[in-house]
């Protein structure tokens, strides 16, 4: 009797933690039919609510500018899209790879540094993330297939532009692309990265959202939400490591964090800083929260970011 009582038990809670984890998958993984708007700014819990002014303009800036929506294929056959917006110079200093964070849009995490790109004499690419805005997907992978993506832009823009300058650039999620992409095969052009918040790994960010805000421990719901994440979207949490990449990079990277950030925890960005085998800064923006140390503090930031791109980039 008590033995099918436990087993009873064990059933019932294995049930439990299938169901919590087909929860995490649905809310965390599956794209959303209702989806973020270039509008979101204006709601109260948004992060770019307290500079939602300067989001209007700069969002019209590159409404005015972009000249075109690039397209290319990704490995696993989605149609992926990105604005291009050219630069004005006769000889463009290269072109900066923008990728934008989870959930979000490309018109939103970088609206407010596209222009600083541009007028520092850099065409601005600024991709949609698969399963995200105007780009084909079903699933978000964390950077596990995002830094595919990211290494095809590369060569695209390579095979378009030439070997010219090419900076990789990301604000969270796109920043963790960015940052696992750096041990890839990308192209000769490809001179350095700057990496906004980026987490260390899907299986990491994941543990700290479901202790932070949901109270859950890591174990057994990730291991479980792992095994659903295979079967169903065909990858794994612990797919992709920013810091074992970072480890074999050659590339300079630039790394800024807010330090009031509560969604990708500063000690992440110590994590992969420390994990760089290639040159590398950090700029970290008092009271900041999470993506909004560009808009916190964006003389700083644009210094930063300016020195960066001179060191580095080829004079052409």
């Amino acid at each position: 009797m008590w033995i099918w009582i436990l087993l009873g038990v064990i059933v019932l809670l294995l049930l439990a933690l299938l169901g919590a984890a087909q929860y995490f998958f649905r809310v965390a993984v599956l794209r959303q039919p209702q989806e973020g708007t270039n509008e979101d700014y204006e709601k109260e819990d948004s992060i770019w609510n307290p500079f939602r002014e300067r989001m209007k303009e700069a969002q019209k800036w590159i409404e005015e500018h972009t000249a075109e929506t690039l397209e290319i294929t990704s490995c696993d056959g989605l149609k992926l899209k990105a604005l291009y917006i050219p630069a004005e110079l006769e000889k463009p200093k290269g072109t900066v790879l923008a990728f934008h964070g989870y959930r979000s849009l490309a018109t939103v995490d970088f609206a407010l540094e596209a222009e600083f790109f541009h007028d520092l004499g850099y065409r601005v690419v600024l991709p949609y993330q698969r399963s995200h805005g105007l780009s084909e997907g079903k699933y978000i992978t964390y950077g596990v297939k995002e830094r595919f993506d990211c290494r095809d832009w590369a060569r695209y823009l390579e095979n378009r532009f030439g070997p010219e300058n090419l900076f990789l650039a990301g604000i969270s999620m796109g920043s963790a692309t960015v940052l696992m992409a750096s041990s890839l095969e990308l192209p000769e052009c490809v001179r350095g990265i700057i990496a906004d918040c980026g987490f260390t790994s899907p299986w990491a960010i994941m543990a700290h959202v479901a202790k932070k805000d949901y109270k859950l421990p890591s174990f057994p719901l990730l291991p479980i939400l792992d095994l659903v994440t295979r079967a169903q979207a065909g990858f794994s949490l612990k797919g992709a490591d920013a810091r074992k990449a970072l480890a074999e990079t050659k590339l300079p990277v630039l790394f800024l964090h807010g330090e009031a950030d509560d969604f990708v925890p500063l000690s992440m960005t110590r994590e992969n800083f420390s994990a760089c085998a290639g040159e590398k800064d950090v700029f970290l923006i008092a009271g900041a929260g999470h993506a909004q140390s560009f808009a916190m503090d964006t003389p700083g930031c644009e210094e930063k970011i300016s020195a960066f791109l001179e060191k580095y980039g080829e004079t052409l």
